[in-house]
């Protein structure tokens, strides 16, 4: 009798049910949902002040990359030093 009316399939749901997730994750998306609606001079402006900040830390990275090339070359002579002095010592 249940194949008179043919077996069906039941239909997936086009919104995928919130019940039972992390209750905070889900406010979090919900907020960020919002944030994300903008009008396209909106969006134009958060694109030039995203291109703004990743310059700024390109600029950050390379000079304490310097930094720290700076800081090891000091230290490599620092130890030729100390190697050098150790040496004197001995003879």
């Amino acid at each position: 009798k249940n194949h008179r009316n043919g077996i069906k399939k039941t239909r997936r749901p086009r919104k995928m049910s919130m019940q039972g997730m992390n209750c905070k994750f889900v406010r979090n998306q919900a907020f960020a949902k919002r944030g994300m609606k903008c009008t396209p001079e909106e969006k134009e402006q958060r694109l030039a002040a995203q291109k703004e900040a990743q310059k700024k830390m390109e600029e950050k990275k390379a000079t304490e990359k310097a930094q720290r090339l700076k800081e090891l070359e000091e230290m490599k002579e620092a130890e030729k030093l100390k190697a050098a002095n150790k040496q004197a010592k001995k003879d």
